[in-house]
């Protein structure tokens, strides 16, 4: 079996409880192990090192023979130039994966060639088989590991250990994928590295009556060649001069930015959809409980989409879901009834219980293979066995469209479609199949965090905020895990949503439908601002950015600069966030200063509406960005990184409540309800001074009619008559004054 995949996407966050290989066999072999490349010293003879590199590999070969029951063993070569301290961590200790329950592995032989030209081979004590002890993982993976010695800038190694099939994961078939490049694991779990090749070969040799069909390599600079030589053929794979592998976040999820090749028996995916059918139908069998258990959904779920959630609500009451790679113990799951027995199952498990109970309900129903975004995209034209997960597709018939059901996750929100499987090859397993299918992916819409943050609150110095978080999509299902799952959940969901505002503590949490099916988990709970407000009469500031939403439920200020930049950028799935942020008033001696106001964008990339209304004794912002689907090539890089700067950079919305003493001054005299002369003619001024001509005319003959004898009465009317327009009445009243003895 091939590393390649094993060794790109296998988990090092394993736990390893580690068994020695006896050192006897270990040395037994080595006396034994043919070489299936030059000697080391012909190899350094050949070879012109680039100080520029900080590794290379010098050559890396793979050997295949396949027998006549399709049985294979595998040997495969690797030499590597070391010119960096970090190179030196990196391939000091050297791990190859493979899978214990089909296959076995030996090291031949390690040998290290010092800068001074001096040979060094690995020790009987460095070799170990890793098996991991995560008590909550259950897999078939194990790890060759071993330490080279002397390792250090300058340094050669150089390493052959072999792969030898112990049991046909499907019968009458063989298949494998094989990377051109060596990927090594970085020292504390830092990753993987490919560094540059000078040549990497692949050969296989099967009887000449054996199929034997290859992906297409010529996207890549590798030559390919078939060769017969009497009952044997030979396939060749010849790779020179390949350059390193930068790996970076955001990469498309296609393998095809490493040169690999993937080679069956069989162009058909009909074939593995047979033998697939062939493991599952056989445990598609049912006992009195698990009849009962039919009959009871039967009496109460009448539809089939009610019976089709009475089926997942089951699943999730009765079967606590245990966590495996889809092929532990090869891909044959357990009895349906035995799975309801037990009352735990891996996911292929969990499909065959779910595919029962729906069947048996009238309702059709498949289970499905499926490669999991971890795994990213294959090329799937060459039909193979590297899916890693296991899931129901109900197709679309009456009563219901088609469903892709999940019912791994633990009380995930029905019917667990989750982003790790949107968009994803999946092989329906049933015996008609005859191509790879491609999951649903979700609008960017339906991946959406909401925010609804009122300010409500004031007191003193302080202001408070009541907060809602809605969510959709990859949202819900990341932060509905996340609060069953995070150690102090209420401690670290408020540090988290401390972070809308940093100068804020957030004083109420609660959590609604964590456990929900039905409804989407949901956040709410208040801000307390601390000493924001300066009192009565002096003005309260707002703020609010998109920012704000960006920092908390994306990552676009950590972009690699456009220098840095090696790959291909790809946002997949798009996403949406969106705000109503309600900015009050203190009271209603405060009066809006709008400062400045969010900026609407529409690109390739991102789309930003942004309105601002003001409404009575408040004023109210709705935020709403898209984040595209997008795959950006390369030289398109610098144009998404200057458009998410101008994002970052844009508009704050900012405002502020301003104490405005005559507004507070006319409030009170309207509501003090008093209808004396001289609170009459201080209500005309003031209305006068707001410009409210019309009202001022109104109280200053009120004031006139009150005390017909007051002179400042009959000069508020003239200078209300005035502003009215009302020019002869003004003079009159003006004179009246001045009669009365009201100095002009």
């Amino acid at each position: 079996m091939s590393d390649f995949l094993s060794k790109l996407y296998c988990l090092r966050y394993w736990l390893a409880l580690s068994l020695l290989i006896p050192s006897t066999q270990a040395w037994a072999d080595d006396q034994k192990a043919e070489r299936i490349a030059p000697a080391l010293t012909t190899l350094v003879r050949n070879f012109k090192a680039d100080k520029n590199s900080e590794a290379q590999i010098i050559l890396r070969k793979t050997k295949v023979l396949i027998d006549e029951k399709l049985m294979s063993h595998a040997t495969a070569y690797v030499a590597v130039y070391i010119n960096s301290d970090e190179a030196v961590r990196d391939y000091s200790q050297i791990s190859v994966s493979f899978n214990s329950f089909y296959e076995d592995i030996a090291l031949e032989f390690a040998n290290v060639r010092t800068p001074d030209g001096k040979m060094d081979s690995i020790k009987a004590d460095a070799t170990q088989i890793q098996s991991p002890t995560d008590e909550n993982f259950y897999h078939d993976r194990k790890e060759l590991l071993f330490s080279l010695p002397n390792v250090r800038k300058g340094s050669i190694i150089e390493f052959q250990y072999r792969y030898i099939d112990t049991k046909k994961m499907v019968p009458n078939q063989w298949f494998d994928s094989f990377s051109f490049h060596w990927w090594e694991d970085r020292a504390a779990g830092q990753g993987s590295r490919a560094d540059s090749i000078v040549t990497s070969e692949l050969e296989i040799t099967a009887p000449a009556n054996i199929t034997l069909v290859g992906s297409d390599t010529s996207r890549y600079p590798i030559a390919h060649k078939r060769s017969s030589k009497g009952a044997q053929q030979t396939l060749t794979w010849t790779g020179k001069n390949l350059a390193k592998i930068e790996l970076q976040n955001a990469m498309p999820r296609e393998h095809d930015y490493a040169p690999y090749v993937r080679v069956a028996t069989t162009a058909k995916w009909n074939d593995v959809a047979r033998w697939a059918d062939g493991l599952v139908e056989p445990h598609l069998v049912s006992d009195t409980k698990l009849t009962a258990l039919i009959a009871d959904i039967n009496k109460t779920a009448l539809t089939p989409e009610q019976k089709t959630k009475a089926v997942y609500r089951a699943i999730q009451d009765r079967v606590r879901y245990v966590f495996a790679h889809v092929g532990r113990g090869g891909y044959e799951p357990h009895d349906a009834f035995e799975v309801l027995k037990n009352g735990y199952g891996d996911c292929k498990d969990q499909t065959v219980l779910a595919v029962m109970l729906l069947r048996q309900l009238g309702i059709a129903a498949n289970p499905a293979l499926i490669v999991t975004r971890a795994r990213g995209l294959p090329d799937m034209q060459i039909p193979g066995v590297s899916f890693d997960h296991m899931i129901v597709h109900i197709p679309a018939q009456q009563g219901l469209q088609e469903m892709w059901m999940d019912t791994t996750g633990e009380t995930s929100l029905y019917p667990g479609f989750s982003v790790g499987i949107e968009g994803q090859p999946a092989l329906i397993v049933n015996k008609n199949t005859q191509a790879i299918s491609v999951l649903p992916s979700l609008a960017a819409k339906q991946h959406f965090a909401e925010l609804e943050l009122v300010f409500d609150k004031f007191s003193g110095r302080d202001a408070q905020a009541s907060f809602k978080l809605h969510f959709g999509g990859l949202y819900e299902q990341r932060l509905r895990s996340m609060w069953q799952y995070a150690n102090e959940r209420d401690k670290y969901f408020r540090e988290l949503i401390g972070q809308i505002y940093n100068s804020a503590e957030v004083s109420e949490l609660t959590a609604s439908n964590a456990d929900n099916l039905w409804q989407p988990f949901t956040l709410s709970g208040r801000f307390t601002f601390t000493n924001v407000w300066g009192g009565k009469q002096e003005p309260i500031n707002y703020s609010f950015s998109i920012t704000q939403l960006t920092n908390l439920f994306a990552d676009l200020r950590n972009l690699h600069t456009v220098q840095d930049r090696k790959q291909p950028y790809v946002v997949d799935p798009g996403y949406n966030l969106r705000s109503r942020i309600v900015f009050t008033s203190p009271d209603s001696d405060h009066h809006l200063r709008l400062k400045t106001q969010g900026e609407n964008i529409d690109n390739a990339y991102y789309t930003l509406t942004q309105t601002g209304v003001q409404e009575k004794n408040r004023y109210v912002i709705n935020q709403d960005l898209t984040v595209k689907a997008v795959k950006i090539a390369l030289q398109n890089y610098g144009d998404f990184y200057q458009k998410t700067n101008e994002l970052i950079e844009s508009n704050d919305w900012a405002l502020s409540y301003e104490y405005n003493k005559t507004a507070a001054e006319l409030i009170a005299l309207e509501s003090n309800g008093k209808t004396d002369v001289a609170s009459l003619i201080a209500l005309t001024k003031l209305h006068i001074k707001n410009g409210a001509y019309e009202k001022s005319l109104t109280t200053a003959q009120q004031a006139v009619k009150a005390s017909p004898k007051k002179a400042e009465a009959y000069y508020v009317l003239g200078l209300a008559q005035g502003y009215n327009q009302l020019l002869p009445e003004s003079d009159a009243s003006f004179k009246k004054a001045e009669a009365l003895g009201y100095k002009l």
